[in-house]
Protein backbone atom coordinates (compact mmCIF):
# COMPACT_ATOMS: atom_id res chain seq x y z
CA UNK A 1 0.00 0.00 0.00
CA UNK A 2 1.51 3.27 -0.76
CA UNK A 3 1.79 5.69 1.67
CA UNK A 4 0.22 9.08 0.86
CA UNK A 5 2.12 10.76 3.18
CA UNK A 6 5.37 10.42 1.01
CA UNK A 7 3.86 10.47 -1.59
CA UNK A 8 1.63 13.56 -1.84
CA UNK A 9 4.70 16.38 -0.80
CA UNK A 10 6.72 15.12 -3.27
CA UNK A 11 4.29 15.10 -6.42
CA UNK A 12 3.97 18.83 -5.64
CA UNK A 13 7.68 19.23 -6.83
CA UNK A 14 6.71 18.41 -10.80
CA UNK A 15 3.46 20.85 -10.58
CA UNK A 16 5.42 23.79 -9.12
CA UNK A 17 8.58 24.12 -11.30
CA UNK A 18 6.08 24.21 -14.37
CA UNK A 19 4.08 27.27 -12.58
CA UNK A 20 7.36 28.53 -11.83
CA UNK A 21 8.46 28.48 -15.01
CA UNK A 22 5.15 29.03 -16.71
CA UNK A 23 5.45 32.32 -15.00
CA UNK A 24 8.79 33.50 -15.52
CA UNK A 25 7.27 33.46 -19.72
CA UNK A 26 4.53 35.05 -18.79
CA UNK A 27 6.37 37.73 -16.74
CA UNK A 28 8.80 38.47 -20.08
CA UNK A 29 5.31 38.10 -21.94
CA UNK A 30 4.14 40.93 -19.79
CA UNK A 31 7.27 42.77 -20.61
CA UNK A 32 6.57 42.85 -24.34
CA UNK A 33 2.59 44.06 -23.63
CA UNK A 34 4.33 47.38 -21.41
CA UNK A 35 6.75 47.87 -24.72
CA UNK A 36 4.25 47.33 -27.46
CA UNK A 37 1.68 49.61 -25.26
CA UNK A 38 4.11 52.58 -24.58
CA UNK A 39 5.19 52.20 -28.48
CA UNK A 40 1.57 52.30 -28.95
CA UNK A 41 0.60 55.51 -26.58
CA UNK A 42 3.50 57.25 -27.54
CA UNK A 43 2.43 57.17 -31.76
CA UNK A 44 -0.73 57.71 -31.15
CA UNK A 45 -0.26 60.24 -28.95
CA UNK A 46 0.69 62.54 -32.12
CA UNK A 47 -3.06 62.36 -32.84
CA UNK A 48 -5.08 63.46 -30.00
CA UNK A 49 -5.81 66.65 -31.74
CA UNK A 50 -6.86 64.88 -34.93
CA UNK A 51 -9.23 62.50 -32.67
CA UNK A 52 -10.62 66.37 -31.21
CA UNK A 53 -11.24 67.68 -34.34
CA UNK A 54 -12.58 64.28 -35.89
CA UNK A 55 -16.04 63.77 -36.80
CA UNK A 56 -15.86 59.39 -35.45
CA UNK A 57 -14.40 60.80 -32.03
CA UNK A 58 -15.47 57.05 -30.13
CA UNK A 59 -14.15 54.86 -33.26
CA UNK A 60 -10.82 56.64 -33.49
CA UNK A 61 -10.51 56.53 -29.27
CA UNK A 62 -10.74 53.26 -29.09
CA UNK A 63 -7.61 52.76 -31.50
CA UNK A 64 -6.04 55.42 -30.06
CA UNK A 65 -6.31 55.60 -26.18
CA UNK A 66 -8.38 52.50 -25.32
CA UNK A 67 -6.68 49.82 -26.62
CA UNK A 68 -2.85 51.16 -26.19
CA UNK A 69 -3.32 52.03 -22.16
CA UNK A 70 -5.60 48.69 -22.01
CA UNK A 71 -2.08 46.64 -23.16
CA UNK A 72 -0.26 48.65 -21.12
CA UNK A 73 -2.41 48.41 -17.95
CA UNK A 74 -2.31 44.66 -18.49
CA UNK A 75 1.46 44.06 -18.98
CA UNK A 76 2.07 45.76 -15.76
CA UNK A 77 -0.52 43.23 -13.95
CA UNK A 78 0.76 40.18 -15.67
CA UNK A 79 4.41 41.59 -14.04
CA UNK A 80 2.96 42.17 -10.60
CA UNK A 81 0.90 39.07 -10.40
CA UNK A 82 3.94 36.24 -12.14
CA UNK A 83 5.85 36.97 -9.51
CA UNK A 84 3.50 36.31 -7.01
CA UNK A 85 2.56 33.06 -8.43
CA UNK A 86 6.28 32.45 -8.58
CA UNK A 87 6.30 32.83 -5.04
CA UNK A 88 3.34 31.44 -3.89
CA UNK A 89 3.65 28.05 -5.90
CA UNK A 90 7.30 27.86 -4.39
CA UNK A 91 6.01 28.29 -0.91
CA UNK A 92 2.90 26.38 -1.58
CA UNK A 93 0.45 29.08 0.16
CA UNK A 94 -2.64 27.55 -0.38
CA UNK A 95 -4.40 30.89 0.22
CA UNK A 96 -1.96 32.70 -2.19
CA UNK A 97 -2.86 29.90 -5.28
CA UNK A 98 -6.46 30.35 -5.08
CA UNK A 99 -6.23 34.40 -5.14
CA UNK A 100 -3.68 33.90 -7.82
CA UNK A 101 -5.68 31.48 -9.77
CA UNK A 102 -8.45 33.83 -9.39
CA UNK A 103 -6.77 36.95 -10.37
CA UNK A 104 -5.37 35.36 -13.60
CA UNK A 105 -8.97 34.19 -14.76
CA UNK A 106 -9.83 37.60 -14.44
CA UNK A 107 -6.73 39.02 -16.35
CA UNK A 108 -7.90 36.22 -18.86
CA UNK A 109 -10.97 37.45 -19.51
CA UNK A 110 -9.81 40.89 -19.96
CA UNK A 111 -6.92 39.45 -22.36
CA UNK A 112 -9.53 38.11 -24.11
CA UNK A 113 -11.62 41.83 -24.40
CA UNK A 114 -8.91 43.68 -25.58
CA UNK A 115 -7.25 41.45 -28.00
CA UNK A 116 -11.10 41.30 -29.31
CA UNK A 117 -10.99 44.95 -29.77
CA UNK A 118 -7.88 44.82 -31.22
CA UNK A 119 -9.19 42.38 -34.12
CA UNK A 120 -12.10 44.34 -34.25
CA UNK A 121 -10.52 47.48 -34.85
CA UNK A 122 -8.66 45.71 -38.07
CA UNK A 123 -11.72 44.07 -39.18
CA UNK A 124 -13.67 47.15 -39.29
CA UNK A 125 -10.32 48.81 -41.57
CA UNK A 126 -10.03 51.55 -39.31
CA UNK A 127 -7.81 53.12 -41.42
CA UNK A 128 -10.80 54.17 -43.51
CA UNK A 129 -11.99 55.84 -40.36
CA UNK A 130 -8.65 57.74 -40.71
CA UNK A 131 -8.63 58.53 -44.18
CA UNK A 132 -12.22 59.75 -43.61
CA UNK A 133 -11.36 62.03 -40.66
CA UNK A 134 -8.16 63.12 -42.68
CA UNK A 135 -10.12 64.68 -45.60
CA UNK A 136 -12.65 66.48 -43.63
CA UNK A 137 -10.10 67.93 -41.67
CA UNK A 138 -8.07 68.78 -44.68
CA UNK A 139 -11.25 70.63 -46.06
CA UNK A 140 -11.73 72.41 -42.26
CA UNK A 141 -10.31 75.48 -40.75
CA UNK A 142 -8.28 73.29 -38.48
CA UNK A 143 -5.88 71.31 -41.44
CA UNK A 144 -2.87 72.86 -39.67
CA UNK A 145 -3.43 69.44 -37.71
CA UNK A 146 -3.00 67.49 -41.21
CA UNK A 147 0.00 68.95 -41.65
CA UNK A 148 1.36 68.12 -38.31
CA UNK A 149 0.67 64.44 -38.80
CA UNK A 150 2.16 64.58 -42.01
CA UNK A 151 5.41 66.00 -40.63
CA UNK A 152 5.19 63.05 -37.96
CA UNK A 153 4.31 60.33 -40.72
CA UNK A 154 7.10 62.11 -43.09
CA UNK A 155 4.08 61.92 -45.74
CA UNK A 156 2.18 64.21 -48.10
CA UNK A 157 -1.67 63.33 -48.63
CA UNK A 158 -3.77 60.84 -47.52
CA UNK A 159 -3.81 58.32 -50.82
CA UNK A 160 -3.20 59.34 -54.69
CA UNK A 161 -6.96 60.19 -55.17
CA UNK A 162 -6.22 63.14 -53.00
CA UNK A 163 -3.68 64.40 -53.98
CA UNK A 164 -4.73 67.69 -56.01
CA UNK A 165 -3.16 70.80 -55.03
CA UNK A 166 -5.37 71.84 -52.68
CA UNK A 167 -4.18 68.94 -50.34
CA UNK A 168 -0.76 68.96 -51.43
CA UNK A 169 -0.56 72.57 -50.15
CA UNK A 170 -0.59 71.44 -46.63
CA UNK A 171 2.14 69.29 -47.35
CA UNK A 172 5.58 69.93 -45.34
CA UNK A 173 7.93 71.57 -47.78
CA UNK A 174 11.84 72.60 -47.64
CA UNK A 175 13.98 75.84 -47.72
CA UNK A 176 12.96 76.23 -51.27
CA UNK A 177 9.43 75.83 -51.27
CA UNK A 178 9.53 71.85 -52.69
CA UNK A 179 7.20 69.64 -50.88
CA UNK A 180 9.64 67.25 -48.75
CA UNK A 181 7.13 63.56 -49.25
CA UNK A 182 5.79 64.26 -52.32
CA UNK A 183 4.64 60.44 -53.71
CA UNK A 184 4.68 58.99 -50.43
CA UNK A 185 0.70 58.91 -49.44
CA UNK A 186 0.24 59.03 -45.74
CA UNK A 187 -2.35 55.78 -46.02
CA UNK A 188 0.14 53.59 -46.78
CA UNK A 189 2.41 54.44 -43.74
CA UNK A 190 -0.35 54.57 -41.35
CA UNK A 191 -1.49 50.95 -42.70
CA UNK A 192 2.04 49.70 -42.05
CA UNK A 193 2.25 51.34 -38.75
CA UNK A 194 -1.25 49.79 -37.47
CA UNK A 195 -1.64 46.87 -38.91
CA UNK A 196 1.89 45.73 -37.39
CA UNK A 197 1.25 46.96 -34.03
CA UNK A 198 -2.11 44.96 -34.37
CA UNK A 199 -0.53 41.84 -35.48
CA UNK A 200 1.86 41.80 -32.39
CA UNK A 201 -0.95 42.48 -29.88
CA UNK A 202 -3.00 39.79 -31.50
CA UNK A 203 0.01 37.36 -31.43
CA UNK A 204 0.75 38.60 -27.65
CA UNK A 205 -2.62 38.19 -26.69
CA UNK A 206 -2.74 34.51 -28.15
CA UNK A 207 0.77 33.03 -26.45
CA UNK A 208 -0.18 34.76 -23.34
CA UNK A 209 -3.77 33.58 -23.19
CA UNK A 210 -3.04 29.90 -24.09
CA UNK A 211 0.26 29.50 -21.51
CA UNK A 212 -1.90 31.59 -19.12
CA UNK A 213 -4.55 28.91 -19.18
CA UNK A 214 -2.26 26.05 -18.31
CA UNK A 215 -1.01 27.69 -15.55
CA UNK A 216 -3.95 27.79 -14.11
CA UNK A 217 -4.48 24.49 -14.79
CA UNK A 218 -1.30 23.55 -12.98
CA UNK A 219 -2.32 25.31 -10.22
CA UNK A 220 -5.74 23.98 -9.43
CA UNK A 221 -3.84 20.83 -9.55
CA UNK A 222 -1.45 21.68 -7.08
CA UNK A 223 -4.16 23.66 -4.81
CA UNK A 224 -5.64 20.07 -5.19
CA UNK A 225 -2.57 18.53 -4.31
CA UNK A 226 -1.84 20.63 -1.20
CA UNK A 227 -5.18 20.17 0.13
CA UNK A 228 -4.78 16.50 0.33
CA UNK A 229 -1.53 16.79 1.83
CA UNK A 230 -0.66 16.39 5.35
CA UNK A 231 0.13 19.75 6.78
CA UNK A 232 0.25 21.63 9.98
CA UNK A 233 -2.16 24.73 10.93
CA UNK A 234 0.56 27.18 10.00
CA UNK A 235 0.99 26.27 6.39
CA UNK A 236 -2.11 28.20 4.94
CA UNK A 237 -0.53 31.33 6.39
CA UNK A 238 0.81 34.20 3.50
Amino acid sequence: MVNTRDFLPKTTHYLKVPIIGLNAILWLLGLVLIVVGSVCISFFSNFKEFTKESGYKNALSNLTTSAPTGVLVIGIFFILLTLVGCFVAYKEKLVGLVLYTMLMLILLVVLIGIGGKALTLHKEDAVSVIGTSWVQISNSLKNSTITKLEDFLECCCWSESYSNETYKDLCLKDDDGNIKYEGTYCEGIFTEQVSSKLVLVGIAGVVIGCIEFVAMALSLFLIIRICRSPRSRAYDQY
